[in-house]
């Protein structure tokens, strides 16, 4: 039972957290209200599955926000400029995001730089190539039909805000069956558990860690572009914060830092706790500095508890 409630605290606080602030506050438990809750939690849920693939390998992506950016405006300039077919600029932008990943986990794997280097290097990178691109500008003018994508328009008289919803709800049950059933997922927890048993074990560490962040530069282009869907424009200077937002989804949704451990359910749930936490205060006119400083305690008290409870077990060397 311990172990149980252990796997599942994430989806536990979440649903303890909903009900307090359901009877705390009527303006909570609107529909319209957590409609926008929901949809606002998608883009940082996408991110956030593709940055626990990363910390599953004891890795760390600091690049998705300017990669988010930087497939974002491609994609928004080869529909608005270019005039190409909708599907063929959202692959244009999802590839731009896998090329972004493969560059970080070969440089990680064959070029030995550590992960935090490689990926604040292609953050700084991505965010000037988005820049110069756009020439700074947001990208606007965008297709109607591309905004279903991202909820920013209706389907006959229903609310389009549920597209997202079911894409985040789709792959996030995707990426739970990859890592619990497949060959790929058991290695992702195999190599951040213990990187030089799991390459005596005969698993090509170097090609796990590097599909890794493909996946997590490929989500994190595809979350982008949903954004853009969402707010009708490509800002080159957006997604500021986001790879910080993903990666406190995973430390809230039960992940370690250091790898082997956590899931694709934990990470939205722990990105649904962080937006609800906002939205609240947001209801409740509370300062958007003391979000932070509540969003910060939070994290920072999961990881000493994370910490705490590895060492107790022995798991942890002083």
């Amino acid at each position: 039972m311990k172990r149980i409630l252990a796997r599942h605290s994430p989806l536990l606080i979440l649903a303890g957290l909903c009900v307090a602030l359901a009877v705390w506050s009527p303006e909570f438990r609107q529909t319209n209200n957590l409609q926008q809750v929901a949809l606002r939690t998608c883009v940082v849920g996408i991110m956030a599955i593709g940055q626990i693939l990363v910390i599953l390998t004891a890795g760390i992506d600091l690049s998705v926000g300017s990669v988010a950016a930087l497939s974002a405006v491609v994609a928004g300039l080869l529909m608005t400029k270019a005039e190409l077919p909708i599907i063929v600029a959202v692959l244009a932008g999802c590839g731009t995001g896998l090329a972004c990943g493969a560059l970080n986990g070969l440089l990680i794997t064959k070029g030995r730089i550590p992960p935090f280097i490689v990926t604040l290097g292609m953050m700084l990178a991505a965010r000037g190539a988005a820049l110069l691109v756009a020439d700074a500008k947001p990208v606007y003018g965008l297709p109607a039909s591309f905004l279903y994508l991202g909820g920013g328009k209706k389907i006959g008289d229903v609310g389009g805000w549920w597209i997202p919803v079911v894409i985040v709800l789709v792959l996030m049950a995707v990426f739970a069956v990859t890592l619990a059933f497949t060959r790929f997922g058991r290695s992702l927890f195999a190599t951040g558990g213990n990187l030089a048993g799991a390459r005596l074990s005969g698993i090509a560490v170097d090609s796990v860690r590097t599909r890794a962040y493909m996946l997590c530069g490929l989500l994190a282009a595809f979350g982008g572009i949903m954004e853009a869907a969402r707010l009708s424009s490509a800002n080159p200077s957006g997604y500021e914060g986001y790879e910080l937002e993903a990666i406190a989804a995973c430390v809230i949704g039960g992940a370690s830092l250091m790898g082997g451990e956590g899931g694709a359910v934990g990470v939205i749930a722990g990105a649904l706790i962080m937006k609800v936490l906002v939205n609240i205060c947001n209801l409740k006119d509370i300062s958007v500095h003391w979000q932070g400083v509540l969003v910060g305690t939070l994290i920072v008290a999961l990881v000493y508890y994370d910490h705490l409870r590895k060492r107790r077990a022995g798991l942890l060397r002083e």
